[in-house]
């Protein structure tokens, strides 16, 4: 048996990107500064553009303070939203808004952004969920990332959300994940020996203008360079918030399992191993839930289905969440598992709408709230075309 894990030191905390939309069109909207000043909380944030707001939890202990952080900030998100005439959409991409023309935050940090990346950053309109794992001061993050990075094509797997772009089915469950692997530095990280050659990276980085800040690492998994975590980065933010419960608990564990030598790199080489990676995730973003692929652990080479590889994962990482009081949220996954990512409602929710936009983008509304208020109902009344 492992060594017992406390929860105190393996600490989460989960940030969310919602869209704005029009009510009545389905549009993406931007509005945010408005619906900020509307937020009495002070709760919501702004991003780098006026079509988003984001939340983010507190430093928990548990999901369960997750799912209770969540329900609250989605809630009241659509409410501000509501007073400026706009409702809130967790999904990893508009389905049919054009990306670009919409105000820049004046943050001076986002105007630097939009001065580098140019026309990257004005046609950045994807929306994500960040899920920090605790990891106590003793313990070298990046050697924990090392093994942790493995299993991000699994949470975006989990949690892809974005087939629809552009008002047509990409064929992608996430298609978010492919606009955002265009932007430097993004996708796995590299594997990296331990804290001293990170360090020496971000040296090199800095004393060559690569980068200002450690910040503009935007790898999809990534030591934190101000918080005492570890940031999964790749999830879609998806509909329905116990999925997003369920992937911060997978991570969560997943985590745990790293510290603790349960989980570990596999005996491939550092460049094949990496590559590997990169097929993983393109086949996570491609198929979600219903992906093959490659089994990094096998003597072999074969592969396996998504939904194999993440009931093995979860049913090995079931003593951790028991330690860390998440086992009835990480059984969370295999009702995912059941249903399909959010991808899978979306396109059945399109075609029974005979592909309406507007009805689309009011189901993925009412999804995001489905059970964060007085009504506690599991499962939407839907009229298409209403």
């Amino acid at each position: 048996m492992p060594t017992p894990i406390s929860p105190e030191e393996i600490t989460v905390g989960v940030e969310e990107e919602y869209q704005l939309v029009d009510p009545a069109t389905g549009e993406l909207r931007g509005r945010a500064r408005y619906v900020i000043a509307a937020d009495w909380t002070d709760d919501l944030k702004g991003e780098m553009q006026q079509h988003t707001v984001e939340v983010e939890t507190r430093v928990c202990e548990g999901t369960s303070c997750i799912r209770d952080d969540l329900a609250r900030l989605r809630l009241q998100a659509a409410v501000a939203a509501e007073a400026e005439g706009v409702r809130v959409v967790a999904a990893g991409v508009h389905p049919f808004s054009p990306p670009e023309g919409y105000a820049f935050t004046a943050d001076p940090v986002y105007q630097e952004i939009r001065a580098e990346y140019r026309a990257l950053a004005e046609t950045q309109a994807i929306f994500g969920m960040h899920v920090h794992v605790g990891v106590p001061e003793r313990v070298d993050r990046v050697r924990v990332a090392n093994v942790a990075r493995l299993f991000l094509p699994y949470l975006l797997a989990l949690t892809a959300s974005s087939p629809w772009y552009g008002g047509r089915d990409t064929g992608y469950a996430s298609f978010r994940s492919l606009i955002w692997r265009r932007w430097p530095r993004s996708g796995a990280p590299p594997r990296l020996e331990g804290r001293k050659e990170m360090e020496l990276l971000l040296h090199w980085l800095t004393e060559t203008a690569c980068i200002d800040t450690p910040g503009r690492l935007y790898w999809d998994l990534r030591p934190h360079y101000k918080y005492p975590t570890v940031e999964f980065r790749a999830p879609d933010v998806t509909p329905r918030l116990e999925d997003a419960v369920a992937a911060a608990a997978l991570a969560r564990a997943i985590v745990a399992g790293a510290m603790d030598g349960t989980l570990v790199e596999p005996d491939l080489p550092t460049t094949v191993l990496h590559a590997l990676l990169g097929e993983n995730a393109w086949r996570a973003s491609r198929d979600g839930t219903d992906a093959e692929l490659v089994d990094l652990w096998s003597p072999t080479p074969r592969t396996e289905t998504a939904r194999e590889a993440l009931e093995r994962l979860a049913d090995r990482l079931s003593w951790h969440a028991e330690q860390l009081g998440d086992a009835a949220d990480l059984r969370g996954v295999a009702g995912v598992l059941e249903r399909g990512c959010a991808a899978h409602d979306i396109r059945r929710v399109a075609r029974e709408s005979d592909g309406d936009p507007a009805t689309l983008v009011r189901w993925l509304a009412e999804e995001t709230v489905l059970g964060v208020g007085l009504d506690r109902r599991t499962s939407q009344r839907v009229e298409y075309g209403a």
